[in-house]
């Protein structure tokens, strides 16, 4: 039944990007074309740090998805490794990546049949990996626009923040609201306002695609999430005995809850930068303003004042809150199994 949930995973994530082909592609498209709108030296310099750290992202889970599918699929050779090193009177039982029928004869093609799962379980993590990363990406880039915005907004506060790599520098920006000098600041205010609510338009765009294009996927995954912590507590305590598979069934766990943590962190994230046009703006030198320039912010605010969301099935928000309520009701299904088993 893992391996069943773990190939469902894959071909779900797979036939997702598939069906909604056409928005994926426009959302790409979109992506590429905020490049050429943000193009502020700083705002340029926002999209590349959240760019980079969609890469080492991507590094990072590459290489713990890729140590833990060796260990996985090794375990398996095992027992005919140790039947060279240290034999035995009899041979070890054969263990399998995926436990079915072939119709044919186990022992006799059990290498063959080792190398059908291993080339399935590639092609299946190797599904995941890509669109989960292709999520994650997306999602950063859309923070990145966000941050951009905020750091727009900063300007009007007489204050700009701007993050990097290594440092983060601060440049005061003083406002002169003198007499004289009323209507030009007034008209320099008015003309950053117009510019943030076409780029919060954009941004706000480009959510609401990434999320219709995930959000059935999402609820899925999610509900699978639950059910394979569940089961895959059960079926450690009925392998109790099995060194081996108890490894195994604790790599699943992990690789399932880390799964589950990828799916609701960039939620989380999105929620605080989008949350963070709304502070800027609200923290705005409004008195300030002339009267058109007021109704601008007004239209900001209203638009911000509801953070942008990555939904499961348009019911559930995609948050850090969320991965504590599936991992409390994982547990509670476990519990449940557990007492009619």
């Amino acid at each position: 039944m893992i391996s069943m949930a773990f190939v469902f995973v894959g071909s779900t994530k797979l036939l997702n990007i598939a069906i909604n082909n056409n928005k994926f592609r426009q959302l790409l498209q979109l992506m590429n074309k905020h490049w050429e709108i943000f193009n502020g030296e700083d705002e340029r310099n926002i999209l590349s740090y959240y760019a980079c750290i969609s890469l080492k992202i991507a590094k990072y889970y590459g290489g713990y998805i890729l140590i833990s599918l060796i260990l996985y699929l090794f375990i398996p050779l095992v027992p005919r490794i140790l039947d060279i090193v240290v034999p035995l009177n009899e041979s070890r039982p054969l263990v399998y990546v995926f436990q079915g029928e072939y119709g044919v004869d186990k022992e006799k093609y059990y290498f063959l049949i080792v190398l059908h799962s291993y080339i399935a379980s590639l092609n299946t993590i190797t599904a995941v990996f890509t669109v989960d990363i292709t999520y994650i990406a997306s999602v950063l880039h859309a923070c990145s626009l966000f941050a951009a915005i905020s750091h727009r907004l900063n300007s009007l506060n007489g204050q700009e923040e701007i993050k990097t790599g290594d440092e983060k520098k601060t440049h005061i920006v003083a406002h002169n609201h003198s007499l004289r000098d009323e209507d030009i600041s007034i008209s320099n205010d008015h003309y950053k306002l117009i510019i943030c609510l076409k780029k919060h338009q954009f941004a706000l765009e480009h959510v609401q695609i990434l999320n219709s294009i995930f959000t059935k996927a999402t609820f899925i995954l999610l509900s699978l999430n639950v059910l394979m912590l569940s089961v895959v507590g059960i079926q450690v305590l009925n392998n109790a005995t099995h060194t081996d598979e108890i490894i195994r069934y604790a790599f699943l766990a992990y690789g399932t809850f880390l799964h589950l943590i990828f799916m609701c962190i960039p939620g989380q994230l999105l929620i605080d930068r989008s949350t963070e046009v709304f502070e800027k703006a609200y923290a705005a030198a409004w008195y300030t303003f002339s009267v058109k320039t007021k109704r601008l912010l007004s239209i900001l605010l209203y638009r911000s004042f509801v953070p942008c969301t990555l939904t499961a099935g348009k019911m559930f928000v995609m948050s850090m809150t969320m991965c504590s309520s599936v991992t409390q009701t994982a547990m509670s299904y476990f519990t449940a199994f557990l007492s009619i088993r």
